[in-house]
């Protein structure tokens, strides 16, 4: 396989993941957000500092600030901040940002991270469940509202979707796949990570896939 190289003349930090979208099986770029073509991103998820508790407004802050002096002290620039399991959603539970648990936890909302974020020309991502869609018409459209939500008002570039969060129903890809679309209207190249996810008629929607199926 070719190696393409992603970021020059900067050096190798522990939690700066590459998101090789150069060798992802072919996809529809209209569909899944990215095909093979589409240049690789630098990425970072907060595993690294947080499991599943969750990261906060504070530590990410912080944890932005750092990433800033990387692109003033080396001009190292960071592409993706995702904020990892328990920011909304975390293991085995579908979370809201209008929770008391989101708002403990971010209590100016992700306003001031995304005006940190833009201005180093940084986009955040976030890691999730496929479902959450509740079982009424209601609970329905405001999982596809927040996460339309998201992309039109925080330009979010990745969402990690993981089974952890628990399986997307089979009933629910129709609005799994409304939601996707509907937030690539306002972020067109949108990755969604695939891990395990299971999809069947909404899998044009994901941009990757784990190799075999499995962790690595």
């Amino acid at each position: 396989m070719k190696s393409i190289p992603l970021l020059h003349k900067t050096p190798i930090w522990v939690g700066i993941f590459l998101v090789s979208l150069w060798s992802i099986k072919a996809q529809n770029k209209l569909t899944a957000g990215a095909d093979e073509r589409t240049p690789s991103k630098a990425q970072y998820f907060s595993w690294i500092n947080n499991t599943n508790e969750g990261a906060t407004a504070e530590h990410t802050k912080i944890n932005l600030e750092f990433f800033g002096w990387l692109k003033s002290q080396y001009g190292m620039q960071l592409d993706i901040y995702a904020m990892d399991a328990g920011a909304i959603d975390g293991k085995n539970f579908y979370g809201s940002i209008y929770s008391d648990r989101f708002k403990k936890q971010f209590p100016q909302g992700f306003d001031p991270l995304y005006e940190q974020a833009k201005a180093l020309d940084i986009r955040l991502g976030v890691w999730g469940g496929p479902d959450g869609f509740g079982d009424t018409p209601e609970e329905e459209k405001a999982r596809i509202d927040q996460m339309v939500k998201l992309c039109r008002d925080y330009d979010f570039a990745l969402f990690k979707f993981d089974a952890v969060c628990g399986p997307l129903r089979p009933e629910k890809e129709d609005a799994f796949i409304e939601m996707m679309q509907q937030a690539r209207e306002h972020s067109p190249d949108l990755i969604l990570l695939n891990h395990r996810l299971g999809l069947d008629k909404a899998k044009p929607y994901a941009t990757t896939f784990l190799w075999g199926g499995n962790e690595t």
